[in-house]
């Protein structure tokens, strides 16, 4: 696929998960969506706000937002007013989620030699689960595939996907903090992004903004901002 493609393949994507039509990710106007799934979401694509939600809290959303650039209702004092409404039914916001995809394969990543590496896939990658201290790199549910690195035997870095969004594979990164700065989590996720998309999946890759160090290995790896979103949790 090409730039244009994965962008639509992950609106198409997003709009099976929502029960909704991709059109409704480009709207003019901000987008409300009652749904018994979740409590409440918001995700913008950049062009409008498109929220998900019970009855009560969405006509609230439609009353106050409906006019609001999303930039604006994920910032500042907007975003303070939402989390509020939130707290007020025993919710909150799950934290930023600004999600990227894999649009330029183009890039290289230099592999570090002083490690050896290691593939698992399907049932495989369940022999990781013992490995509690890589929950960046693995949900341990529904992991798909898994490239692990080693260091005298000993594993150190692991980067990992999941299949929570059907053909959208997310993928998670972990290094362990002696290891970092070396381009080993770089390396991986450029690795597990290429062979994803060699089964012909989607990668894309989550993080949020004021963590620097894993926005630099998404852009590094050819990952691109194209959309981002808070969900809402108890």
């Amino acid at each position: 696929m090409n730039r244009k493609e994965k962008v639509a393949f992950a609106k198409r994507q997003l709009s099976e998960i929502w029960k909704c039509d991709p059109s409704a990710f480009d709207a003019e106007e901000n987008i409300f969506l009652k749904t018994e799934d979740t409590f409440f979401e918001i995700i913008t694509f950049g062009k409008n706000a498109v929220m998900r939600g019970n009855r009560e809290i969405l006509k609230w959303c439609s009353e106050k937002f409906s006019a609001v650039p999303a930039r604006d209702i994920m910032d500042g004092d907007n975003l303070y007013i939402l989390e509020t409404k939130l707290r007020s039914y025993g919710r909150k916001l799950g934290g930023e989620h600004v999600r990227y995809l894999h649009l330029y394969p183009e890039k290289s990543a230099i592999r570090p030699d002083a490690y050896t590496y290691k593939w698992y896939r399907g049932c495989e990658v369940k022999e990781l689960y013992k490995y509690r201290q890589f929950a960046n790199a693995l949900n341990f549910e529904r992991d798909t595939i898994a490239l692990a690195a080693y260091k005298d035997g000993n594993l150190v870095a692991m980067a990992g996907a999941d299949d929570y969004m059907n053909e959208l594979w997310q993928i998670g990164i972990d290094v362990l903090p002696e290891f970092r700065h070396q381009g080993l989590g770089l390396y991986l996720v450029k690795e597990l992004a290429a062979e994803i998309e060699k089964l012909w999946k989607v990668p894309f890759y989550t993080t949020w903004s004021p963590n620097i160090a894993s926005t630099r290995v998404a852009l590094g790896a050819g990952f691109y901002p194209v959309w981002m979103g808070y969900p809402s949790e108890k």
